[in-house]
């Protein structure tokens, strides 16, 4: 079941875009710290030139995969159960950051949260097309 989407500036590490379920013991704080270690540990691979990080896994019953769709210029962050299907969630993604892209372009001000607030409507109807949302 997913837990939260984030949509990621990939220069900055600015949240853009934050949709959870109602379920998520993820609050907003939880949700920039989060974005922040994910912003560093992707610098850190830029930076060593190891490759891009894409997944992130957690065990035991309250386990999860962090699932990352770098698509420039953003990362589309889908934290869900550790026993959700990753293709599925990889597939939807990139779904979701093709329909970002295409609403929002690649030049735009990441600091103009305002912007981005009716990608939420659009999450949620993406979110609608399988059984792994609320």
């Amino acid at each position: 079941m997913l837990d939260i989407i984030l949509i990621q500036h990939d220069n900055s590490g600015i949240n853009l875009v934050e949709y959870r379920q109602e379920h998520t013991k993820i609050g907003t704080d939880h949700a920039n710290i989060f974005s922040g270690f994910l912003s560093a540990i992707q610098n850190i691979t830029k930076e060593l030139n190891i490759g891009t990080l894409i997944l992130i896994s957690t065990e035991g019953s309250r386990g999860h995969n962090c699932i990352i769709v770098p698509s420039s210029p953003i990362n589309v962050i889908l934290l869900v159960d550790h026993d959700d299907p990753i293709d599925l969630w990889r597939e939807q993604g990139h779904i979701i950051a093709d329909e970002f892209l295409k609403q929002y372009g690649t030049q735009f001000n990441p600091n103009d949260l305002t912007k981005f607030r009716d990608f939420s409507t659009t999450l949620k109807e993406l979110c609608s097309t399988h059984e792994y949302c609320d």
